[in-house]
């Protein structure tokens, strides 16, 4: 099976690749990079808005990983703009790629928000969370996982 992506996020996520490279090629040649990266600049809103919530989870899954819990709560709060699904498929997504190296109060907070769906299988690996804390050998997190209801 192929992942799909969306055409208007993945031409953002080029727009912005692109003006990083020709930023960075001009501050190491010593010049001045002028364009703006504004992201209003950005004519498709939809794709600003994805690639916005692609930032916060990776800015997410971040401070997930090396315990910030105030950035944490911070991004979370941050997500309240964007409509339920999108929030918690943000917030399942961050639990579930962090499973292996967080920390179980990390893992914890993410779960109390009550935006992860611990049911929730990956679309690209497959895994759900109790896949991914067998494999990281993280029994804490499987009885975790379990406590809040995880069947699969």
């Amino acid at each position: 099976m192929q992942p799909v992506f969306n055409r208007d996020v993945i031409a953002g996520l080029s727009d912005s690749a692109a003006s990083s490279l020709q930023e960075l090629d001009a501050w190491i040649n010593g010049e001045e990079f002028i364009e703006s990266r504004d992201p209003m600049d950005i004519q498709n809103p939809v794709a600003t808005s994805q690639a916005t919530m692609t930032n916060l989870e990776s800015e997410l899954i971040a401070a997930v990983t090396h315990p910030n819990n105030s950035s944490m709560l911070s991004l979370i709060s941050q997500l309240e703009s964007y409509p339920d699904e999108d929030r918690k498929m943000a917030v399942t997504t961050a639990f579930l790629r962090t499973i292996p190296d967080a920390s179980l109060e990390s893992l914890t907070m993410l779960l109390n928000t009550g935006l992860v769906d611990t049911n929730h299988t990956d679309e690209i690996t497959d895994r759900g969370s109790l896949h991914e804390a067998a494999l990281a050998g993280r029994f804490d997190v499987l009885k975790l996982c379990l406590d809040h209801g995880t069947i699969s």
